[in-house]
């Protein structure tokens, strides 16, 4: 258990909060910062003292019940997250009972909230809400369509929404979610965010799909106007009212999203999409260039019938020499490696969209080059709403779940799994062993994790028993992250990672691998973490980390991590020069990053605090903390806000100018 805590009040944002920062919990998560304070929770950054990953933990009082006047079901955000698995959700991985309060353990969400993003830039282009409001209907379709009882969210409002770095939204929040239910008339808790919330919210019928529909029009119309409705004018105006460079389409969905009678909304999620899709079809001048298109139409139908002879004569040749460029778009692709055989795939996609070859080069692609997210992207953007005709392609189904196996939306993957049918053996036989595994971590009973360690079991089996040396490796690979993040069903789960990475690096005849060799660096530099008490064996795994990490430079490795990671490994080694000089590198060889610069430094800083006082110079540090800031940097990353805490310390101290 978590040693006692020791209650220091602070403030944050003007309220008073438990400071439990530097606290462990379960000897696993220390506590690192304080994220944030509202109305019924506190959520603090964590990292695993073993992983060294990020969570957030949310820390619920018990006290809620006794002093509101609501009654708050405590678990109703833990019972209703751990059900799902959408890549825009965040995950619960631990609950922690302590003091009668609750902390819930989820994914650390690095981004900014858009209520705080909207703050900052005001109010945000139409192009860039309408590409978020698609994300969004994602999220909200897939919780309305839950079996057996659709969720309803209820607190939809950009300080709910987070922005990532890579421009996707993730939903937070669920503190006052609900199932909807026919059998029940009414909500048995009115919630919610005033000015967001719907009016039956505070009434006596029951909320369902509407009424998100209700609090997303809300959303939008702050971020486009860059007013919430709790600010002057106190109303939801027409939004061209105040910007007449937003088009009559997103005003009329606004409009019609806000109604205060939920019958004259959009009565589903997938409604709202269509129109937002086809925002064009809602403006007066493509109404009247429609209208003139009808009066065309039959005057052109004689000619048609004219020229359908022509064009049936051609036909045949133009076919023959359209599927002739299509062959040789993928087999261009087929010679060249990542992003420019990707470019080859998308021409082909562009020239036959409804053949499927090439979407599966453009997946496997990616997903041999690591870059998941990309794959999913891609998936999200060009294959969700393709018609049943191509989604019934049992190797392109077989790709698309892989993808979503790899990206670890498990839930995702068993939907495009259980899709294949009749399939030959090359996709039967595989399906046979990952098709379990995704349902048994879609769902992650840890009741029945007998069966679920043993279907996975299978699939190492199945993988050892390949005689490709390329399939292999991409398997071990995923198998290996499979068993680093998933520490509640294998205790020792870095050293089932290693021994996996390790069978994939004695498969490689060349070694040349870059992905492979700096995966295999990190989980040596994670079993270093894990060993920091003995001595002898840290300074063993540091050193084979160091190895790993070199090797996938040497191989091209095209990521920035890399670098910094064998930069960090040089400085705990002692090698202050080697470490020094990798910092360099990294920042020649990205230019654009601001990683490198950063550790550079806080190596910097340390060495000079090294030193007695009359002789330190921090004009190098302050050189490279202003290389820092002149790039993209991540304002959540814990190393920069150390940095920044540095920086501000010499100046107060009057140490720099």
């Amino acid at each position: 258990m978590a040693k006692s805590v020791n209650i220091v009040m602070k403030k944050f944002h003007g309220v008073l909060c438990l400071d439990l920062v530097n606290e462990v919990f379960e000897n696993k998560y220390k506590i690192v910062d304080l994220l944030g304070k509202g109305g019924m929770s506190t959520v603090y950054l964590a990292k695993d003292i073993k992983l060294q990953k990020f969570w957030a933990i949310k820390e619920v009082s018990a006290n809620l019940n006794d002093t509101s006047k609501l009654k708050i079901d405590l678990l109703a955000e833990t019972n209703i997250l751990k059900k799902l698995d959408h890549p825009a959700l965040p995950r619960i991985v631990d609950i922690i009972k302590r003091d009668k309060n609750l902390y819930i353990v989820m994914d650390f969400i690095d981004g900014i909230s858009l209520d705080k993003f909207i703050h900052k830039k005001g109010a945000i282009d139409e192009k860039t809400v309408l590409d978020w409001a698609k994300q969004i209907c994602d999220v909200l379709t897939y919780l309305h369509s839950q079996k057996p009882n659709p969720i309803i969210y209820r607190d939809m409002k950009p300080g709910n929404l987070m922005l990532t770095e890579s421009g996707k939204i993730k939903l937070i929040d669920f503190g006052i979610a609900r199932e909807y239910k026919k059998e029940v008339s009414k909500d048995t808790t009115y919630i919610g965010t005033r000015g967001y919330a719907a009016p039956e919210q505070y009434g006596d019928c029951q909320s369902d799909a509407r009424t998100d529909i209700y609090s997303f029009g809300v959303t939008l119309y702050h971020m486009l106007t860059g007013r919430g409705p709790n600010d002057p004018p106190f109303e939801l105006k027409p939004v061209r009212e105040l910007n007449s460079s937003l088009s009559e389409g997103i005003e009329y969905i606004i409009e019609k999203s806000t109604r205060q009678d939920p019958s004259l909304r959009y009565q589903n999620v997938d409604e709202m999409l269509y129109d937002i899709k086809n925002i064009h079809k809602l403006n007066s001048n493509y109404k009247r260039q429609l209208m003139k298109k009808y009066i065309k139409v039959a005057a052109s139908a004689c000619l048609f019938i004219f020229s359908l002879f022509l064009i049936i004569s051609g036909a045949l040749g133009v076919k023959s020499e359209s599927v002739n460029e299509y062959n040789n778009m993928i087999e261009n692709g087929s010679k060249q490696n990542g992003d420019k055989a990707v470019d080859y795939y998308k021409q082909a996609v562009d020239k036959n969209s409804s053949n499927p070859k090439a979407y599966i080069k453009i997946i496997s692609t990616y997903l041999e080059n690591g870059e998941y997210d990309q794959s999913v992207d891609f998936i999200e953007a060009n294959l969700k709403d393709k018609n049943s005709k191509l989604l019934k392609d049992n190797e392109l189904l077989f790709q698309i779940g892989m993808a979503y196996f790899d990206d670890e939306s498990y839930g995702k993957a068993y939907q495009y799994f259980n899709k294949i049918d009749n399939a030959d053996i090359s996709i039967s036989e595989p399906l046979k062993y990952y098709k379990p595994v995704a349902n048994a971590l879609s769902k992650l009973d840890l009741k029945n994790k007998d069966k679920i360690v043993s279907s996975i079991k299978d699939l190492e089996k199945y993988i050892d028993s390949r005689s490709d040396v390329n399939y292999k490796v991409e398997s071990y690979i995923t198998l290996a992250e499979l068993y680093r993040d998933n520490p509640q069903i294998f205790p020792e789960n870095t050293d089932k990672e290693i021994e996996v990475l390790e069978k994939a690096s004695s498969s490689l005849a060349n070694k040349n691998n870059a992905i492979l060799y700096a995966q295999l660096g990190q989980a040596y530099f994670d079993k270093a973490s894990e060993s920091k008490i003995e001595q002898d064996k840290y300074t063993l795994y540091l050193n084979k980390a160091l190895d790993n990490y070199k090797n996938a430079i040497q191989m091209g490795s095209k990521v920035s991590n890399t670098y910094c990671q064998l930069g960090l490994i040089y400085k705990y080694l002692g090698n202050t020069n080697e470490s020094k000089n990798t910092f360099e590198k990294e920042t020649q060889v990205f230019s654009d990053d601001y990683k490198g610069y950063m550790e550079l430094s806080l190596l910097e800083y340390d060495a000079q605090q090294a030193m007695p006082q009359e002789k330190r110079n921090y004009n190098d540090f302050v050189r490279y903390y202003n290389n820092t800031i002149s790039k993209k940097y991540n304002e959540n990353d814990v190393d920069f806000m150390t940095l920044k805490q540095e920086y501000s310390d010499l100046k107060n101290q009057g140490a720099i100018k």
